[in-house]
C-alpha cells in the first residue's frame, strides 16, 4: 500500500473506506475515513464519519483490532470520492 490510495478496512465494529496513511503494531491510520452503511432497501452508502456520536468527517482516525485491509473496489473509489470531495468522475 502506498499513502494516499483508497483501501477498505474491516473491523469486529464494522467496514471503512479511507486513504492509507501509515500501519504497524496492529493498527491502521486512515485520512478521510468513512464508515460503510447499509439502507432499509439494502442500498449502500457512506456515513459522515466513523461512528454514531464522534467528530462528523473526522480528518484522520486510527483503528485496532483490525481483522483485514484489502484495496477497494474501483466502484467503491468512485463514491468515495465524490463523497469526499464532491467531485463525480
Amino acid at each position: 500500500m502506498e499513502k494516499n490510495d483508497i483501501v477498505t478496512v474491516v473491523t469486529v465494529a464494522g467496514e471503512f473506506v479511507g486513504k492509507y496513511v501509515t500501519s504497524g503494531d496492529g493498527s491502521i491510520t486512515l485520512g478521510d475515513p468513512r464508515m460503510l452503511v447499509y439502507g432499509e432497501s439494502g442500498n449502500m452508502g457512506f456515513a459522515r464519519g466513523i461512528c454514531m456520536t464522534g467528530v462528523e468527517n473526522p480528518d484522520e482516525a486510527t483503528f485496532q483490532s483490525v481483522v483485514f485491509v484489502t484495496p477497494t473496489n474501483e466502484e467503491i473509489v468512485k463514491a468515495y470520492r465524490q463523497a469526499t470531495t464532491g467531485l463525480i468522475t
